[in-house]
């Protein structure tokens, strides 16, 4: 009876071990296949510069799922906006590159200049890279800096490359401030503009001789 008792437990036992093993055998040839399975992902079908739209420069290529990462478009995704970066064609599209605003660019001559703002001196703050705006200067009310002299504009039809906050973050954020003190991070601080030379010294010029502000259209 003990060695009959005894064989049992063994069987049992046994029979254990082997649905273990199958299940875990199930599970590794599951996610081969898994692994294995093939996913189309977008790519750009030109050189794409920095600036430009990607919009009808996109072509899909076909990849391993497990060489898939959260940065690619998928085939269904709806990809738009500009190129961040130069891009070479057959390059994988990642999100990283692309921005949904219009992103500006240094062209061959020109210059990056950056000034101080405030809320009211930066349009409520709502200033974007991309914008165009007109530069304003209201001279220093004391000495002869302001002798004869009104407020005046300065510069038309600037664009603005970056905005930052008093910290140096680029503006404006992807998240929505939860509190005050992120609301107050939301406030630029300073602005870098793409102008000529000349414009730049004249601007800086000007903001060491009184204030400068911007004028959106």
């Amino acid at each position: 009876m003990y060695l009959f008792r005894r064989k049992a437990i063994l069987i049992a036992i046994s029979m254990i071990i082997a649905a273990g093993l199958s299940f875990l055998q199930y599970r590794y040839f599951k996610s081969v296949n898994e692994s294995d399975r093939k996913i189309q992902v977008a790519v750009a079908a030109s050189d794409i510069k920095v600036g430009e739209s990607i919009e009808n420069k996109i072509s899909l290529k076909v990849i391993p799922q497990s060489a898939y990462t959260e940065s690619m478009y998928l085939a269904n995704d709806k990809v738009s906006g500009y190129a961040k970066v130069d891009i070479k064609a057959g390059s994988f599209l990642l999100k990283e590159m692309v921005s949904q605003s219009k992103v500006p660019v240094v062209e061959p001559g020109m210059r990056r200049v950056t000034i101080n703002v405030n809320l009211t001196s930066s349009l409520a703050g709502r200033i974007r890279p991309g914008d165009e705006v007109d530069i304003g200067w209201i001279p220093k009310e004391d000495g002869a800096t302001s002798a004869g002299t009104s407020a005046k504009i300065i510069a038309q039809k600037v664009l603005v490359f970056e905005v930052v906050n008093k910290s140096g973050e680029q503006l404006p954020k992807n998240e929505q401030p939860k509190n005050q003190y992120e609301k107050e991070a939301e406030v630029p601080a300073a602005v870098t503009l793409v102008t000529t030379p000349e414009q730049a010294v004249e601007i800086k010029e000007c903001e060491a001789n009184g204030s400068l502000f911007l004028l959106g259209y």
